[in-house]
């Protein structure tokens, strides 16, 4: 059997959103009862990340740039590395080198081994085996470990020492708009874009 492998879409030198809105889809199916109308909700953990950004305008080298950006992401068949431009890190002390302890698919929070008196923000995002996830609650470490409550669900386990990326951690995202480069004189437009994190 062979898989298809596509390629990564860097991006270029002067990608800077003057606006970021990442919003979580959350995968789930909802059954209303056909007599009382009570309901009942099923998460399928399947959580995703959306993220629309707009770059501002520029002047014609750099629209080229965002130009060939676009047409190598050969619309959603390749995938680009993007994270939360609004918090690039985080907004609590976390810091150096933290490692995971193990967790289970659909867990809802994870513990990192840590520096005790580190502390993580409500919104702080962090990378952890491929997954990016956004901390639910203010934390605290205590005692060199530190447990992270998470607003979207494991949609993967993770082993035991898995690296932690706090300094913009990333996820694979394809492109879901149909952005493009408008020229007038001089310069060009402001350019928009929706992205769907890429699942495996």
């Amino acid at each position: 059997m062979s898989f298809i492998v596509y390629p990564i879409a860097t991006l270029p030198r002067a990608f800077t959103p003057r606006n970021c809105t990442p919003r979580l889809a959350v995968v789930q199916r909802s059954h209303a009862s056909p007599y009382g109308g009570s309901e009942q909700v099923i998460d399928l953990l399947n959580d995703r990340w959306m993220l629309s950004l707009d770059l501002p305008p520029c002047n014609q080298d750099e629209a080229g740039a965002r130009e060939a950006y676009i047409g190598s992401l050969r619309g959603m068949a390749n995938t680009t590395p993007l994270y939360h431009f609004g918090c690039p890190v985080p907004r609590g002390t976390l810091r150096g080198a933290p490692t995971a302890q193990a967790a289970l698919q659909g867990a809802s929070s994870i513990t990192l081994n840590c520096i005790t008196g580190e502390t993580l923000k409500a919104g702080d995002m962090l990378g952890v085996a491929g997954l990016l996830l956004q901390v639910a609650a203010d934390c605290v470490g205590v005692a060199g470990s530190i447990v992270v409550p998470l607003v979207n669900r494991l949609r993967t386990g993770i082993a035991a020492g898995a690296a932690v990326t706090w300094d913009r951690p990333t996820a694979p995202f394809r492109l879901s708009s149909q952005s493009a480069v408008q020229y007038v004189p001089g310069y060009a437009e402001a350019v928009s874009f929706d992205f769907v994190e890429d699942v495996a």
